[in-house]
């Protein structure tokens, strides 16, 4: 499972995607791809920017999947998340 692969669910899906572990950060991605956001919340609390996750660390440690759908969000494991996007390629390729 790469980025890309996750963007075209999104594409498909019309929705984000939200992952990581607390361990590691969490990223977004959408039909595009990777979303960088800065931290502005932190930087107005502390004076700071922290850093954000690395997107390849985030995505191979990745144990949370958060999909934003219009009809609300639903959190799946990686294996959960990982089966659906088999399911939907499948879908895709036949």
């Amino acid at each position: 499972m790469t980025i890309s692969d996750i963007a075209d669910y999104c594409a498909l899906r019309d929705c984000t995607v939200t992952l990581g572990d607390p361990a590691v950060g969490f990223i977004e991605v959408d039909s595009g791809g990777y979303r960088s956001r800065p931290n502005y919340a932190r930087f107005l609390m502390l004076n700071e920017l922290s850093a954000l996750p690395s997107p390849p660390k985030v995505l191979k440690n990745a144990t949370s999947f958060k999909v934003n759908l219009g009809r609300g969000p639903m959190t799946l494991s990686r294996a959960e998340f990982e089966e659906e996007l088999r399911t939907l390629r499948e879908k895709v390729e036949s």
